[in-house]
């Protein structure tokens, strides 16, 4: 029952009560000074006559009594109606400052069990969703932690190690030199990638990152993208192949950081392609439903479970423990807040004939619309 109905009934009970017990106490009263007779309608003028003047004598002291019987109703009533209301809700406040001090303590799974279809299930269960995003927020922050120290770790291993192998005179050889020095700018330039993805996640965290869009043809920048990298992704593995590239599609986006989207979804898929040569297929296609842009990006990778597509973008976020040590877990969750920004929305998808497709929708732009404005 909603608090907005219990406290219509309870105004209800205040007004009744207090009547209908004046109205018994009244007919005891009568009964009790003139016996049951003096109830019968029926009886004499004269002993009617009678009994009227007794009630004139009679009638202030018996309406000041009434009036003190039913103040006294009317309170001890109210003041029953609205402890039983006020118990009910200083019941949920105990609950909530409870909530808050479990929260206190760090104990984010603690959730309030309410189920009364009241004004105060709401709040409940926006108590519970706050507490469910700041466990997974603070989840969030402890896997960033630990990936960052992983990732940060790996790298400075390696140049601590070429460093003490030039120093202790391990490397005697100019060629042993060379090779621990490119070591050392090998694993730096890791390094300096790691912050940059650190630095721009931060920034798009924050919302501090500037955007700046302008009209683009998707399929000719997906060609120009494709032509650019097929060489270098072929030599490690990796070969691209355009499928379908639907024309004169315009998509509003910044261009550099899309591209870069486009480069961590390939990073992507050469870290965990099992077999020697993988292949990506993408596509790029009208959703004439929805007037997005689709293009979709299929590997012939692995996959994932179904139960973890959800959690790809998530930061440092790996579908297994195995690929703990491929990456720093940051690609996908820095181009779900890029797409994010630009206005479209990224997902991952299990095909039929298995590996894993990353697919980003966009608004469609008419082009003379756009060039209207």
């Amino acid at each position: 029952m909603t608090l907005k109905r219990r406290l219509f009934i309870s105004n209800i009970i205040m007004v009744l009560l207090p009547l209908v017990l004046v109205w018994v106490i009244m007919m005891c009263i009568g009964i009790g000074m003139y016996g049951v007779h003096g109830l019968d309608f029926d009886m004499p003028a004269a002993e009617k006559q009678q009994m009227f003047e007794d009630w004139q004598k009679n009638g202030r002291v018996i309406s000041l009594i009434m009036m003190v019987i039913a103040i006294i109703i009317t309170s001890m009533t109210n003041q029953f109606l609205t402890r039983k209301i006020i118990k009910h809700v200083i019941k949920l406040l105990d609950t909530l400052s409870c909530g808050a001090r479990q929260f206190s303590k760090n104990n984010l799974s603690f959730r309030i069990d309410y189920h009364t279809a009241d004004e105060f299930r709401p709040v409940c269960d926006t108590f519970n969703s706050m507490a469910a995003q700041l466990e997974k927020n603070e989840n969030n922050r402890r896997e960033l932690i630990a990936g960052i120290s992983h990732d940060l770790r790996t790298p400075l291993t390696s140049i601590k190690m070429s460093i003490d192998g030039i120093k202790s005179g391990i490397a005697s050889t100019v060629e042993q030199r060379e090779k621990y020095t490119e070591i050392i700018e090998n694993k730096t330039a890791d390094l300096e990638h790691i912050i940059n993805q650190l630095f721009l996640f931060s920034k798009l965290d924050m919302d501090e990152f500037t955007i700046q869009t302008q009209l683009v043809n998707c399929s000719a920048m997906m060609e120009d993208c494709i032509e650019e990298l097929s060489l270098e992704y072929e030599q490690r593995g990796l070969m691209l192949v355009a499928k379908k590239l639907s024309r004169d599609m315009y998509i509003n986006i910044d261009p550099l950081l899309f591209r870069r989207v486009i480069i961590n979804i390939f990073e992507n898929t050469v870290k965990y392609k099992t077999a020697e040569k993988g292949h990506i297929a993408i596509d790029c296609s009208p959703d004439s439903e929805t007037k997005n842009v689709e293009i979709s990006l299929t590997d012939d990778g692995p996959g994932v479970s179904p139960e973890n597509l959800e959690k790809l973008f998530d930061v440092f976020y790996r579908a297994d423990q195995s690929r703990n040590k491929k990456g720093s877990g940051l690609g996908l969750a820095i181009s779900a807040k890029i797409i994010a920004r630009m206005g479209g929305v990224i997902r991952a998808e299990l095909p039929a004939a298995g590996g894993l497709a990353i697919v980003i929708r966009l608004p469609r732009i008419e082009k003379d619309a756009y060039n209207g404005k």
